[in-house]
């Protein structure tokens, strides 16, 4: 088993996965810089957790497409890259940010924040925004559906066709969401912890698939996880897409936003999607 701490900082592994996709060997050979546009802000009226400092959380170990070599401070990944252009955009030089760790289930938890905003592939849900507020989406990833190699997963076609099958799926994910109120299995779903626990258990031949979102699916079953596949993508993700977390009642959400929108406005933010993130291609599509 290769779990998430086994292979934390295993860069030839991420090498070997950036050289099998052709996008983010492109971008790791150039990777966009921040957008020369001026600041929006002067960071002098933001309201930081530090004076003249943005603190960024991330959880740990990180995987590409969202970052890169465990380190979200080089500025690459989809994640890393557009934190950083946000950071420029509201007026931060590289210097000025200083991150740090929050696990993922913590992040989005009740109570104070130790970051300015937290940013690690969190979903917005309405039941999150209860204890936390959450930027404007930044990303919305096709859902996919994982099984074993050869597995009779691979024959199905129609959400009807996949609840015969057992999944299993993260507590409190999208995932589990999607496999519940989409393909609506006719057994229940076996719940874990972490998405590598789900995982493992397909692995293990307990359950025949799982769901994952498409860049995680990619890194799943080409470095973390042997014998697994991408069967196809789903039709539906139930969620509004991945947002920053912030402390309920954060007075700096409106400035993310303005400097997000500003990088989706000039065009930056579409030049780190297609740098960074593949798309489903050729890949079924459930009906």
């Amino acid at each position: 088993m290769v779990n998430r701490r086994q292979f934390m900082g295993r860069s030839a592994a991420i090498a070997a996965a950036l050289a099998a996709t052709p996008r983010l060997t492109a971008l790791a050979q150039a990777t966009p810089e921040a957008s020369p546009t001026a600041p929006l802000f002067d960071i002098a009226e933001l309201p930081l957790r530090s004076e003249g400092k943005l603190t960024i959380h991330t959880d740990q170990p990180l995987y590409p497409p969202w970052f890169i070599d465990n380190d979200p401070t080089n500025g690459e990944g989809f994640e890393g890259a557009l934190a950083n252009a946000l950071a420029a955009r509201m007026g931060f030089a590289p210097d000025q940010i200083e991150w740090g760790y929050t696990s993922f289930n913590a992040s989005y938890a009740p109570g104070p924040k130790p970051f300015d905003f937290y940013m690690t592939e969190v979903s917005i849900t309405e039941a999150r925004r209860e204890a936390v507020d959450f930027s404007d989406p930044y990303y919305k990833s096709p859902l996919t559906v994982i099984a074993k190699e050869g597995s009779p997963v691979l024959e199905a076609k129609t959400l009807a066709d996949l609840s015969q099958f057992s999944f299993s799926a993260q507590v409190g994910t999208l995932y589990y969401q999607a496999i519940v109120d989409d393909i609506q299995p006719t057994s229940d779903v076996l719940v874990l912890d972490t998405t590598a626990d789900a995982m493992q258990q397909l692995v293990n031949g307990v359950v025949d698939a799982s769901v994952a979102d498409l860049e995680s699916a990619q890194f799943m079953t080409g470095i973390q996880f042997e014998g697994l596949v991408i069967a196809g993508v789903l039709p539906n993700n139930p969620g509004e897409g991945m947002g920053a977390v912030f402390e309920k009642g954060s007075e700096l959400v409106p400035f993310f936003n303005e400097a997000l929108a500003s990088l989706k406005d000039d065009g930056t933010h579409q030049d780190i999607v297609e740098a960074w993130l593949t798309q489903p291609g050729e890949l079924l599509n459930y009906t």
